[in-house]
């Protein structure tokens, strides 16, 4: 109920651009992950290593006030976490379609600063578990053990080039558990709260700047 919660309040922000916006533009961005977990309590071996991956997407960019702007975002996004210790090694490869809405302010119409809500949804992926001793190798879907929406923060700064090209870099912090392993299939215990950290550089375009 909770995450159905958010996922409402993230659409009305989404949703919430002035019938009197003016100078809509639109755009396309995409770039590096360096995702993670922050598994609490961690694991009394090792705590899971970074992930590269990839997110691309498209977004608006609404006029609100004089410097301030509102920039709703759909973007895909591959994310996880690789783990390994004396016995296993596993990857959690994660696919999410992102709906995020920043708050963003220029200055000088070339600094940005930017924050808002993202709701991930979880769109596909697999956990993948290899026994270094037996030689096996099991694998799961991620929506029998991880839950299928994430609720997080995302904040960061650009640059933006002419004509419309704009370099960022953003940090995703995950509010919600998506321990959702009863069984205890993937690396995290039951008891385990699981929340998602990304890391990403982007490279986005503006079309009619």
């Amino acid at each position: 109920m909770k995450n159905h919660i958010f996922l409402a309040i993230g659409i009305l922000l989404l949703l919430s651009i002035p019938i009197q916006a003016q100078n809509f533009k639109f755009g396309v961005r995409g770039g590096l992950n360096i995702s993670s977990l922050d598994v609490d309590p961690a694991h009394d071996t090792s705590s899971p290593n970074s992930r590269l991956g990839f997110h691309l997407g498209g977004f608006a960019l609404f006029d609100l006030a004089e410097g301030l702007h509102l920039q709703p975002e759909v973007t895909l996004s591959a994310e996880g976490v690789n783990y390994e210790d004396n016995e296993v090694y596993e990857k959690a490869k994660l696919t999410y379609l992102n709906l995020s809405g920043m708050f963003k302010y220029y200055f000088d119409n070339r600094i940005s600063i930017f924050a808002g809500p993202r709701i991930g949804l979880l769109a596909g992926g697999e956990f993948e578990e290899e026994d270094k001793i037996e030689g096996e190798i099991d694998v799961y879907n991620a929506s029998d053990v991880y839950k299928g929406l994430d609720f997080s923060l995302g904040f960061g700064a650009g640059y933006t080039f002419d004509p419309g090209i704009e370099i960022s870099v953003r940090y995703n912090l995950g509010l919600t558990d998506n321990n959702d392993d009863p069984m205890e299939m993937a690396f995290y215990e039951v008891n385990q709260k699981v929340r998602s950290r990304v890391f990403q550089v982007s490279v986005s375009y503006i079309f009619n700047r």
